[in-house]
C-alpha cells in the first residue's frame, strides 16, 4: 500500500511538473464555420489556409502550432449555425472564424455569451443591434467582435461615394434594391431616412426576395420612377443583377454592396459585362494597396485553380482578423482570453486595405465593431486618440468597376496569370487608393450621358 502512495505521489509530482511543458505544446485552435459550398464560406477558409500555414512554418504562435477546427458547412441555416458553433465549442476551441450571415448568428448570441472562454469573430453579419449587446452588455459579450462594417459603415460605403459621382455628374435620383435578408434592413432603413438629408432623392425602393431569378421587372420600375442611380444590397444574386442590367442595356448605373462579383472569373462569367454596376471591393487597384496585402492576394490567386480566384470583402475581413488575433496574442504573451480582448481593443490600421479597428468598453460608442476616426486626418495614424464622439463606424469598402483593359488606367495591377483579353478592377473611390474615375458603358449614347446628368 505504502509503494502504491509512494508511486502516485511521485506521478503526481511529475504532472505538477510537466504540466506548464504539456501546456505550451498544445496547438492552439482556431474554428472555422460558415456555407462551404460557395464563396462566402471559401473566403473565410481559404484566408485560414494560407495564413495559418505561413505562420506555422514561421514556428507557429508563442511557440505553438495552429490546427485549423472544421471547417463546419452552415449551410445558410440557422440551425445549422448553432450545431456547428456547439461542435467547435466541444472541440475547445481558442477562436471561430465565423462566415455566416446575419440571419444564422442571431441564434448564436446567447451561445457565445454563455462561451466566454472563446474569442468569437463575426466575418460576415454586420446588424446594428448586436453590437448594442455588446455596448449594454460588455461583461457578457467582451468576447465578440465584428470585423466587417455594421449597419451604418455599410450604408457609407454606397452613401459618400453615390456623393462624390453625384458632385462630378449631377445625379440625384435614387431607386433602392435590397434583397430580402436580416442584414439590409437597417440599411434599407437608413437609405430611407438619411439619403433625402444629404440633398438625393428617394424616388422608389425594391424588397427582392433572396430567390429571385429575373431582375429585369425591377429595373423597368428604377426607370419609369426616373433614377439616376440604384442603390443595390445584395448577397445571393449580384452576378445576375450585373449581367442582366447589361444584357437589356441598362441605362442607369447601379452602385452598392454584393458578394460574387470580384473575381476575374465573373469577367469571363458575364461575357465582358462592364459598367452597369460599381461594387465594393478589397482588391480593385491594387497598385494603390499595402505590399502585405498585394502579396497575399498574389498567394491567394496562384494557390486556387478554381473560383473564388479572388477574394470578396468577407475575405479581407477574416485576413485582418487572423492578422489581428496573432498580433494581439503576441502582445499579450497569451493565448489567455482576457489578455488577448485587451489587446484587440488596441487593434488599428491606417493601411488601405484594413483601415480601421477596435477600441474598449469606455472609449465609445460601438467598442468591438470594425470603426475609424472621424477625423480623416487621424485615420492614417497608427495608433488615434480613442473615445467617445471621435470613432464612427468604418466604411473603408472601396468601391471598384470592372473596365476594358482598353479604357483602364495603364497602372493598373494585373494578378499572375490574368488571362490578356480579361477586364481590370479600377477602385474609383476614396480617393487616396482611386486608381481611376467611373466609365459609362459602351452602349450609352451622349442622349443617355446628357439626360443622365441632366444637362
Amino acid at each position: 500500500m505504502k509503494r502504491i502512495f509512494l508511486i502516485l505521489t511521485i506521478l503526481s509530482l511529475f504532472l505538477i511538473l510537466t504540466y506548464p511543458a504539456i501546456a505550451e505544446n498544445k496547438p492552439i485552435k482556431i474554428g472555422i464555420m460558415g456555407p462551404m459550398g460557395d464563396a462566402t464560406g471559401l473566403n473565410v477558409l481559404r484566408p485560414a489556409e494560407l495564413m495559418i500555414k505561413k505562420i506555422n512554418a514561421e514556428g507557429g504562435l508563442l511557440g505553438r502550432q495552429i490546427e485549423i477546427v472544421g471547417p463546419y458547412d452552415t449551410k445558410w441555416e440557422p440551425a445549422e449555425g448553432i450545431r456547428a458553433f456547439e461542435r467547435l465549442k466541444a472541440a475547445k476551441v481558442d477562436l471561430i472564424l465565423s462566415g455566416i450571415v446575419d440571419d444564422s448568428e442571431a441564434g448564436l448570441l446567447s451561445r457565445i455569451a454563455a462561451s466566454d472562454d472563446i474569442i468569437y469573430f463575426s466575418e460576415f453579419a454586420s446588424t446594428m443591434t448586436f453590437m448594442t449587446n455588446v455596448k449594454k452588455k460588455y461583461n457578457k459579450f467582451k468576447n465578440y467582435f465584428m470585423f466587417t462594417p455594421i449597419d451604418i459603415g455599410m450604408y457609407g460605403c454606397v452613401e459618400e461615394p453615390a456623393l462624390m459621382l453625384s458632385k462630378q455628374l449631377g445625379w440625384k435620383n435614387v431607386y433602392l434594391m435590397r434583397e430580402d435578408s436580416v442584414w439590409t434592413e437597417g440599411v434599407g432603413e437608413m437609405v430611407l431616412n438619411e439619403t433625402p438629408t444629404h440633398g438625393l432623392n428617394v424616388v422608389g425602393f425594391d424588397v427582392i426576395p433572396i430567390d429571385a431569378k429575373d431582375l429585369t421587372p425591377y429595373f423597368r420600375k428604377a426607370e419609369k420612377a426616373g433614377a439616376d442611380m440604384i442603390y443595390t444590397f445584395f448577397s445571393s444574386f449580384g452576378e445576375a443583377a450585373a449581367s442582366q442590367a447589361w444584357d437589356i442595356k441598362l441605362k442607369i448605373p447601379m452602385i452598392g454592396h454584393n458578394g460574387v462579383l470580384n473575381d476575374y472569373g465573373y469577367w469571363k462569367r458575364s461575357r465582358g459585362a462592364w459598367g452597369p454596376l460599381i461594387t465594393t471591393s478589397k482588391w480593385g487597384s491594387l497598385e494603390k494597396h499595402s505590399a502585405e496585402w498585394r502579396d497575399f492576394m498574389v498567394e491567394w490567386s496562384t494557390s486556387y485553380d478554381d473560383d473564388p480566384r479572388t477574394p470578396m470583402w468577407l475575405g479581407e475581413c477574416t485576413w485582418k482578423s487572423i492578422k489581428a488575433y496573432k498580433e494581439a496574442v503576441e502582445r499579450a504573451g497569451t493565448t489567455e482570453t482576457d489578455a488577448v480582448i485587451k489587446e484587440l481593443e488596441n487593434t488599428y490600421y491606417p493601411d488601405a486595405p484594413t483601415m480601421g479597428g477596435f477600441y474598449g468598453p469606455d472609449e465609445g460608442d460601438w467598442p468591438h465593431s470594425w470603426c475609424i476616426p472621424i477625423d480623416e486626418k487621424a485615420r492614417f495614424e497608427k495608433n488615434p486618440k480613442r473615445g467617445a464622439g471621435l470613432w464612427k463606424p468604418s466604411n473603408m469598402i472601396p468601391l471598384t468597376q470592372w473596365q476594358p483593359k482598353e479604357i483602364a488606367p495603364a497602372s493598373t495591377f494585373l494578378l499572375p496569370g490574368t488571362p490578356d483579353d480579361y477586364g481590370r478592377l479600377v477602385t474609383i473611390w476614396p480617393s487616396h487608393i482611386a486608381g481611376g474615375t467611373f466609365q459609362y458603358p459602351p452602349y450609352y449614347t451622349e442622349e443617355d450621358i446628357k439626360k443622365l446628368e441632366h444637362k
